[in-house]
């Protein structure tokens, strides 16, 4: 048989069969080299890309800044896929406005040597040890962050580049005292403001809504009769805090506990003292002669911060009258702590002590006894001490036992509450802006708002949705997102063209009196109306309707004594005339603080740079890739 396959192995069918295996395996080979997966620009600015692995970069550092600042809440945060999309979009705009200011640096010819970068690395604390530039670190460091060394000194160049253009910004503006006695004087000014409402609601008989007005209304805002996906769901949950609720302790508990922690209860010995030191290498006649001479001024009255200043070796606690820290044990030489914990009042004097460092005074400045709290007065803490680890064991217990029964029985909650001791809840119909508590995280409303989830109808797995606070959930009842028809539309479309109707017939007569040129009186005697006036009005706060006073202090000032009048039409369809007969200014002569100065020119700068940087982004040529920055899509 082998001889057999050999022979048919050698004719030109069997060769041609294996020459275009053998091909085959060759242009697949070649065709996984031609196809590796290459760097993708998510965006291109002024021709210049903005790479994938600068992008990722980027995200990686935002999320550990974001997480650092939330905390464990920035799981829960995270696990909103819209939160994620807005937070990548986010993140490359940056990148695209940073990659602008780069650019723009580039033309102004702001150059940084490379002995400033060094210099910069070097005083970077990331790279230090023991307060000195460690080039092992430095190297690590690099490595960790995927960087290597010349892309981090051209990244630091280039930030220290556009350091250098943003501190010329902010550094170029400024303000004049004048500036800001111009906007306190705006700000406190007052108008004469007269006005009178025509109601829209009176022109309600000359509206007919047609057949044909609520068809094509419907179809022109077709978008705003889509309903969002509703659940009805049930859900089970499971807090330390309830199980706390329940727990009962006994006062013998209550007293163990005490008599195991009475450290907890107690507080320190609070002992302060001054020296005077005189310093001496070993034992010194002369030193000793000279303390026990300091000794003896002091005994007979002589003042021990005057001494100490004048005397001891100790600068630092000597300009202190000698003064030290409060004392702990442990913190000083031996032989010097038996002598400063042997003094027991106030003012106290030890003898000559001899240390280490030479010969001591000590005098006791002050003494507070360690107190020890009775068990009456920390009771109530106990009690919610061991509540809570009580409540500890019982919720990790509890959690065990929640997940199992609900993987082991997922086709309803019963089980799983019976377990707990608790109730399943249950909702009606709601969407994701409608949720309340425990539902409205949204770790919780991805799940229940996830298809498969929904096809499966099962139970979820237990939800963190805070410290030891779990929901197992369930859909009871799902509605998925539906565009209204118009027959239920039909009232709703109604009312608001209406009220469109109604207002456009104000405005049309509101412009027909404003035609007639006539003082704002006659126009109100005109309209039928009340004219209603407001002298002195203030440019902010009063009881003057709001749209009505911006509208008035937009009004140019009155001239030849002819009042400013214009019309505006309010939220609520009504129309309102407004004149303004005359302006008070107040005299602002006070001169701004230095720091006023300052801070209006921080916010003036703050304002140019933006804007400069939307002007850059204007006038630039971009393109998004949103689809390479997107790992799921990619």
């Amino acid at each position: 048989m082998l001889e057999r396959i050999r022979e048919g192995s050698q004719g030109v069918i069997a060769k041609t069969i294996l020459g275009l295996v053998i091909l085959t395996f060759a242009l697949a080979g070649v065709g996984s080299y031609l196809s590796s997966p290459t760097d993708v620009a998510v965006a291109v600015v002024n021709g210049e890309e903005i790479a994938q692995t600068e992008f990722e970069q980027a995200l990686q550092r935002d999320r550990a800044r974001m997480q650092q600042q939330f905390g464990e809440m920035y799981e829960t945060i995270a696990a909103d896929p819209a939160y994620n999309s807005r937070f990548r979009a986010e993140v490359l705009e940056r990148l695209i406005d940073e990659t602008l200011q780069q650019q723009f640096v580039g033309k102004l010819g702001i150059r940084v040597g490379d002995d400033q970068v060094r210099d910069t690395i070097r005083s970077l604390s990331e790279f230090q040890v023991d307060g000195t530039f460690n080039n092992d670190r430095y190297i690590a460091l690099l490595r960790q962050m995927g960087y290597q060394s010349a892309d981090f000194r051209e990244m630091v160049r280039e930030d220290m580049a556009a350091s250098q253009f943003r501190a010329g910004v902010f550094a170029s503006e400024f303000y004049l005292p004048s500036e800001i006695q111009q906007i306190r004087q705006l700000e406190q000014q007052s108008r004469d403001i007269s006005y009178f409402v025509v109601k829209a609601e009176n022109f309600a008989d000359q509206v007919t809504i047609s057949e044909q007005m609520i068809q094509d209304y419907y179809q022109m805002q077709l978008q705003r009769f889509e309903t969002e996906p509703k659940v009805a769901a049930e859900y089970v949950e499971l807090t330390a805090a309830a199980i706390a609720e329940d727990i009962e302790i006994t006062d013998q508990q209550i007293q163990t506990y005490y008599e195991a922690n009475k450290a907890r209860f107690s507080s320190a010995e609070q002992r302060q003292v001054a020296h005077i030191m005189l310093e001496s290498e070993g034992t010194d006649e002369t030193v000793a002669a000279e303390a026990a001479a300091l000794l003896s001024q002091l005994q007979q009255g002589a003042d021990f911060a005057e001494l100490a200043r004048t005397h001891s070796a100790d600068t630092f606690s000597a300009e202190n009258g000698g003064v030290l820290e409060s004392l702990e044990p442990g913190q000083m030489d031996p032989d010097f702590e038996q002598a400063a914990f042997a003094l027991t009042e106030a003012g106290q004097l030890t003898g000559v002590v001899q240390s280490e460092y030479g010969y001591h005074i000590i005098k006791l400045v002050s003494l507070t006894p360690g107190q020890q709290q009775s068990l009456a007065e920390v009771r109530d803490g106990i009690v919610e001490r061991l509540k809570q680890e009580q409540a500890t064991e019982q919720f990790y217990q509890l959690q065990t036992r929640m997940a199992e029964v609900a993987f082991e029985v997922p086709d309803n909650l019963e089980e799983t509450a019976a377990v707990l001791g608790a109730r399943v809840h249950s909702t009606p119909l709601f969407s994701k802006e409608d949720a309340t508590e425990p539902l409205a995280y949204p770790a919780v409303l991805n799940k229940l708002f996830d298809q498969q989830f929904v096809n499966d109808g099962l139970n979820s797995d237990p939800i963190e949705i805070a410290n030891q606070h779990l929901l197992v959930v369930r859909v009871k009842e799902f509605q998925p997102a539906r565009t209204l028809p118009l027959e239920e539309v039909t009232e709703q479309i109604t009312r608001s063209l209406k009220t469109e109707q109604q207002a456009r017939l104000a405005q049309e007569q509101v412009a027909a009196l404003l035609a007639e040129q006539t003082d704002i009186a006659s126009l109100a005697e005109q309209a039928g109306v009340s004219l209603q006036t407001a002298p002195a009005t203030p440019r902010f706060g009063g009881s003057l309707d709001p749209e009505i006073r911006s509208k008035a202090f937009k009004l140019p000032r009155p001239v030849a004594g002819k009042p400013s009048v214009d019309s505006v039409t309010l939220a609520s369809g009504d129309v309102a005339v407004v004149a303004v007969s005359a302006v008070q200014n107040v005299e602002v002569t006070a001169v701004p603080a230095e720091e006023e100065l300052d801070s209006m020119a921080q916010r003036q700068a703050e304002q140019s740079y933006l804007a400069l940087v939307a002007a850059l982004k204007a006038n630039a040529k971009i393109s998004r890739n949103l689809r390479a920055a997107t790992p799921e899509q990619n």
